[in-house]
């Protein structure tokens, strides 16, 4: 076992080496300052990037130093099995110890360079994204008025007064593909839109466990005179406790004619969900409206 001189000896060393380091440091980061004075983020990255370096460079000279104090301890004051014991019980301390503080550096340095790498990458990215669709007149995008595939009227403006049998009609309709529509734009008699449902939205509404006093008949038949009136203010359960109406209603978003399609992307994003733009000719949801930019235009448009 080490004598009690021998650990007083190496408590002592200890002592010696961290405040040689504390001190080193604190007069190696006032010098720089001294030199080059810099904002506080940088100083401040400045000062842990210096103290990283520094931890590893002190770990080795001091895991050599104090191994070498400890055992020369053990080597004149004790007998040779003495010797062999004050070693051991020097590394199995030390080496963790250092081993320690050196991988907390090497996993802080590589992890911030990791992140500051991919957020350099990823903020890249977002520029270059946002610098396309700024080239993009929403216009040449957009799909026009007369182009959209799948409207419905709404009398008077009222979504709950949209016939089942014209939604469910219009969902039978094809893009110019043969691919089947998945949204449906409802108007009212003067073009401004009401709302757009989605095909999953629509098989929903199907699917629902309707009340036990309540009957909807969604197929596309002539005879069929039920309204949205019947499924209009019943929870959505993908979505609850949003209503079909409301979802319908509440998740588009509108821009203004004459922009681009970094702005409709960015009305599109003020909304949670949002995957339809409107565009009108102030941007006004009361406007007859001008084109439709989905979340599809938006995604060819940086894919190109």
């Amino acid at each position: 076992m080490l004598s009690l001189n021998a650990i007083l000896i190496i408590i002592l060393c200890l002592l010696v080496f961290i405040s040689g380091v504390l001190a080193y440091i604190a007069f190696n980061r006032k010098a720089k300052e001294a030199e080059k004075p810099a904002p506080a983020s940088q100083a401040s990255s400045g000062f842990r990037e210096m103290l990283a370096d520094d931890i590893v460079k002190f770990s080795i000279v001091g895991l050599i130093f104090v191994s070498v104090v400890v055992l020369g301890v053990g080597i004149f004051g004790a007998s040779n099995s003495d010797a062999v014991e004050n070693s051991q019980y020097v590394f199995a301390a030390l080496l963790p110890l250092f081993a320690t503080w050196v991988g907390t550096v090497l996993a802080y340095y590589f992890s911030k360079q990791n992140f500051e790498a991919a957020s350099k990458a990823t903020e890249s990215l977002v520029k270059l994204s946002g610098q396309k669709l700024r080239a993009v007149p929403i216009e040449e995008a957009m799909i026009p008025i007369d182009k959209i595939v799948g409207t419905v009227e709404a009398p008077n403006g009222d979504l709950k007064e949209v016939p089942i049998q014209k939604v469910a009609e219009a969902f039978e309709d094809k893009l110019p593909g043969g691919r089947p529509i998945s949204r449906v734009v409802i108007l009212t008699p003067g073009k401004a839109c009401v709302g757009v449902l989605h095909r999953g939205l629509w098989s929903e509404m199907r699917a629902i466990d309707l009340p036990s006093n309540v009957t909807v008949n969604f197929k596309n038949d002539p005879k069929n005179k039920d309204k949205l009136e019947k499924v209009h203010d019943l929870a959505s359960e993908s979505r609850a406790p949003e209503t079909f109406g409301a979802f319908i209603t509440g998740y588009v978003a509108f821009a203004r004619a004459g922009g681009t399609l970094a702005d409709a992307k960015m009305h599109m994003e003020n909304k949670d969900g949002c995957q339809d733009v409107i565009v009108t000719a102030t941007g006004k949801s009361t406007e007859p409206v001008v084109g439709w930019v989905t979340n599809v235009e938006i995604g060819k448009a940086l894919e190109a």
